[in-house]
């Protein structure tokens, strides 16, 4: 593959000029709306304007500041009307592509490779935990470039999985959605009035303080799941490692269900591998009641959940066993429950399969992407190959 070494600021816009006027109401994406290692961005909301950085559909969005930079949140624009401007954090560094020379989507894949990503966060300066990624490093990056036929050769393979990534997010979305309503329907209408708590129908396995039990190799380990991963949903090149030889109450793998009950509380059913989790989360299952059952009940106390860590005098908000008691929950006749089960198992495993397959595709992008930029992969015959069968 013939290309020629280019400095990122001789082909691209960084941080471009746009007009919009302080005052205006526009849609505003935050860093919050960054899914890491996710091309697609899919929640906004719309702000007076009164500062941050502009753009349009075709840039790139790049956190600048750690941790949002190391934990990979880089985004391509596509979401806005023609000609809109938007705006967002000034943790954002913006790329766009000069007409003619690169194309966007070209752009957006060197913005998240390997080789881009650790220049970016050894340029980073300032104290430590508020260190950013300075413009002037961004502009001087030098990278291989192809010609505009390879790089949509490149960017079409790449931009398959991208789209298939989208689409998996925006159906586990309307499935949950689907699954709450169906539960609230339930909830609404009922004849039972048997009555149990949270603690009851699941069991609630605390992690552990992962400190204590650090590898001796580099073979038998396992990442650990903290209120950060659990968050994110996966574990990433940040993430702690502890030595595998560990209780199994405190192993987390694909289709578990973990809460965290300190911080941030939030829960999610588990796609990204075997883990192990610390002491700020709960494993949660369950002998007696499917997943749906347990997870649905766990995501309507949520609410409740984080008043009460809210209400706690501590520096960070937190339950105890005893709100997990307090938590009820109402049990369905059995009519009601295989009425139930027959529409919400179905669509918690399709939930679970999906966050598998999302997280394979990722996997599978990270390892075309470095041989696609460096030309290491012909895609001339990879094409050829397929022709012919």
């Amino acid at each position: 593959m013939e290309t020629k070494t280019v400095r990122l600021g001789d082909v691209a816009i960084v941080n471009p000029r746009l007009p919009l006027t302080k005052g205006t109401i526009a849609r505003k994406i935050p860093m919050e709306a960054l899914t890491a290692h996710q091309r697609h961005i899919d929640s906004f909301f719309y702000e007076k304007y009164s500062g941050g950085v502009k753009f349009q559909n075709g840039d790139t969005l790049v956190a600048r500041i750690t941790p949002s930079l190391e934990n990979g949140k880089t985004s391509y624009v596509d979401l806005l009307d023609k000609d809109e401007i938007a705006f967002g954090s000034t943790e954002f560094i913006v790329l766009r592509a000069k007409n003619k020379l690169i194309l966007p989507k070209f752009l957006y894949y060197i913005s998240i490779s390997d080789d881009f990503r650790q220049m970016a966060i050894q340029s980073m300066t300032g104290t430590s935990g508020r260190q950013r990624v300075q413009s002037e490093s961004v502009i001087n990056y030098e990278f291989s470039l192809p010609d505009i036929e390879k790089q949509t050769a490149i960017v079409d393979l790449l931009d398959a999985i991208d789209q298939k990534l989208k689409i998996n997010q925006q159906i586990n979305k309307n499935l949950l959605k689907l699954s709450v309503l169906e539960f609230n329907k339930w909830l609404d209408s009922t004849q039972s009035n048997q009555y149990t708590s949270l603690d009851k129908i699941a069991s609630f396995k605390n992690g552990i303080a992962m400190q204590k039990f650090s590898p001796t190799d580099k073979i038998h380990v396992l990442p650990v799941i903290k209120i950060r991963e659990l968050n994110q949903g996966y574990i990433d090149s940040n993430s702690d490692s502890v030595t595998s030889v560990i209780d199994d109450d405190v192993k987390v793998h694909n289709g578990n269900l973990v809460f965290s009950w300190s911080g941030t509380l939030s829960a999610k059913i588990w796609t990204d591998g075997d883990a192990a989790l610390n002491q700020h989360l709960f494993k949660v299952t369950s002998n007696r009641w499917p997943k749906w059952f347990y997870y649905l009940w766990v995501l309507h106390h949520l609410n409740t959940f984080r008043g009460i860590a809210a209400d706690k005098k501590t520096t960070m908000g937190h339950i105890k066993r005893k709100d997990l008691t307090n938590a009820k929950v109402l049990i369905p006749n059995a009519k009601e429950f295989k009425n139930l089960d027959t529409i919400l198992n179905p669509i918690i495993e399709q939930m679970v399969n999906g966050g598998i397959e999302s997280k394979n595709l990722i996997d599978i992008r990270n390892i075309l992407l470095p041989k696609l930029l460096s030309g290491s992969m012909d895609l001339s015959s990879i094409e050829e190959t397929i022709n012919n069968d």
